[in-house]
């Protein structure tokens, strides 16, 4: 009687019970008990694979924990996959006699896969599937073996072990509505945690890393990157945050769009999984080695990376490396959860990236906006004080003249004179000079890394690019510095940017820039090519309309007529544009000194 009612007090935790492993442990406990078996064990079905995985045993050792590699059956594999994909119950007294398993089926076949610890070679064994409540699919299968002092499971057991499974079978029903929740809660949080961290007013470096932690521990993996596309050519991405990998080969991993998992979403902007280790032949991963020697496991073998995408365009990539099983047996891969959650994740990513990228563009101009300001009240006090001074230089000037020939006669007084008028001469001059200077473009001349001038360019111009699907490929010599002011010249290299991309189709296109010494190493020259133009007679005509062409011209005209005046007047360089054959060509020659 106490047995009883003790196994009914265990029933009663069975139907309490909402965790999982605790669930499973309760279950395979009562079964052995109700049937003196030797040893039970559960299979559950993976929902994604479809395969019957070991939740639960009472067949190990004692202080022994639960295989840390995932023991699992496909749908007709063994015993146990025999009772999966039939749906019936299995009762043999000699899972080792080969003549009594074709007796019961053709297709049956002990897979000597798993046993139970405790169960010896050569004894009973009985298991039979748990049905969900509408009985159209197999959940899992519940087993036991080795009777006590040999004896073997009769009909009664078969049917006991039946009625335990039909119960529990509402237990686990019940369980995994609980870890659906329990895990949407988890999930939610960490985004809430995460979202923490978005700040578009933090350095984005600083950022992207502090992200990467948080997710990688969040999510429970090895690894966490975060791809960006490169400032200078948006056809490369490069790792720009990382965790569960050395901080050295941040900025130094990189690959081009199209290449490998990676290039692959950043081309298609859709998410990618792998699943197994012998997928990631398939895709030709960048860098496989090299990352998978700093994961903690040493090999590569699951992903799961999303698009950073605002609208239509793609910024980059979010990705995980190598799930982390939550419990030994539990799943060593990433599920359509992981990747539901993480694509919400890189949605407030990328607006946090919009964001401090608005900011920066609107802190640029308000810098300009400042600059210009300054100018143009430099230019207008310049143009006042030469207007204002004229009048009184000019009565001087008379002044002058009218005593010089009252005073022809008397030396001394015309020496006085010609100092008079040679002061009033040098002050009108100064006064010129501060009006043209005021007229001029830019600002102060300082001594200029080139390169870092063309490269902030194609950044300024990155959104723009990328609309129009246009790679930038860059060669960058070593250059000696050049005297400079940077905002004229940034100015010039966005009109010639602008231009060639006019002669491109959109989307696509391809742009090359060559920096390099040039005229014996006295002038830096800038080739800005693009090796298939095909609309480079739009650019013909904006640069040089034909006679008759319409009154309203391309702000782009008047922007090309302004630097080639700039480069010309300014630096006494030269601003070249040619088409030949297919190809259009910019050259920019600069002098390494002016004039």
């Amino acid at each position: 009687m106490s047995q009883t009612a003790g196994l009914d007090q265990e029933l009663l935790k069975i139907y309490g019970e909402l965790d999982r492993d605790r669930l499973m442990a309760l279950v395979v406990g009562y079964a052995r008990d109700r049937l003196g078996a030797g040893g039970c064990s559960i299979f559950l079905r993976d929902d994604i694979t479809g395969r019957y995985v070991l939740r639960g045993t009472t067949g190990l050792l004692e202080g022994a924990e639960m295989p840390a590699e995932r023991v699992e059956y496909v749908s007709g594999e063994g015993l146990t996959g025999w009772i999966a994909r039939h749906g019936r119950p299995l009762r043999i007294a000699n899972v080792r006699d080969n003549g009594e398993l074709r007796d019961i089926a053709e297709d049956l076949v002990w897979s000597k896969k798993y046993s139970e610890i405790s169960a010896q070679p050569g004894l009973a064994y009985v298991g039979v599937p748990i049905l969900s409540q509408d009985e159209a699919t197999v959940l899992g299968v519940l087993r036991v073996s080795g009777k006590a002092e040999g004896e073997q499971f009769d009909a009664s057991d078969e049917a006991l072990l039946g009625h335990v499974a039909a119960m529990v079978s509402i237990a686990i029903e019940n369980s995994q509505r609980y870890e659906r929740e329990k895990r949407r809660a988890r999930y939610f949080r960490l985004l809430l945690d995460i979202g923490g961290e978005l700040d578009p007013r933090r350095p984005i470096a600083e950022m992207l890393q502090a992200v990467t932690g948080r997710v990688r521990q969040g999510f429970r993996t090895e690894g966490c990157l975060i791809y960006l596309r490169a400032e200078e050519s948006a056809g490369r991405m490069v790792l720009q945050a990382a965790s569960g990998l050395p901080e050295t080969l941040t900025g130094k991993l990189t690959c081009v769009v199209g290449e490998g998992p990676t290039g692959h979403i950043v081309r298609t902007g859709t998410p990618v999984q792998i699943r197994e280790p012998a997928a990631l032949g398939d895709w030709n991963v960048p860098h496989v080695a090299e990352i998978a020697s700093h994961l903690p496991s040493g090999v590569y073998r699951s992903f799961v990376g999303v698009p950073l995408r605002l609208g239509d365009e793609v910024l980059g990539t979010l990705e995980l490396i190598n799930k982390i099983p939550s419990s030994p047996g539990h799943r060593d891969w990433f599920t359509d959860d992981d990747e539901e959650y993480l694509r919400l994740l890189s949605t407030a990513i990328c607006g946090v990236l919009e964001g401090a990228r608005y900011l920066k563009t609107l802190g640029d101009v308000g810098v300009t906006a400042m600059r210009m300001q300054r100018v143009a009240s430099f230019g207008t006090l310049a143009q006042r004080i030469r207007h204002e001074a004229a009048n009184p230089l000019a009565v001087a000037r008379l002044a002058v003249t009218n005593l010089r020939s009252d005073l022809q006669e008397k030396p001394g007084f015309l020496r006085r004179l010609d100092v008079i008028e040679t002061n009033l001469n040098e002050v009108s001059g100064k006064l010129l000079d501060l009006l043209k200077f005021s007229q001029r473009i830019g600002f102060i001349r300082t001594t200029t890394k080139w390169n870092n001038v063309v490269r902030e360019a194609l950044i300024w111009l990155a959104a723009e690019r990328q609309r129009r699907g246009v790679e930038v490929h860059a060669v960058y010599e070593d250059l000696p510095p050049l005297f400079i002011e940077p905002n004229e010249m940034f100015g010039v290299l966005v009109t010639v940017l602008r231009l060639m991309m006019e002669s491109l189709e959109t989307p696509g296109g391809l742009i090359e820039i060559h920096t390099s010494s040039a005229a014996a190493g006295r002038c830096v020259r800038t080739e800005i090519r693009a090796p298939e133009a095909p609309l480079a007679g739009t650019v013909s005509s904006i640069i040089e309309p034909a006679a008759g062409a319409p009154k309203e011209l391309s702000p782009l005209h008047f922007e090309w007529a302004l630097a080639r005046e700039t480069v010309e007047t300014q630096y006494t360089g030269s601003l070249r544009w040619k088409v030949r054959d297919k190809e259009a060509i910019f050259v920019l020659e600069l002098p390494l000194k002016e004039g």
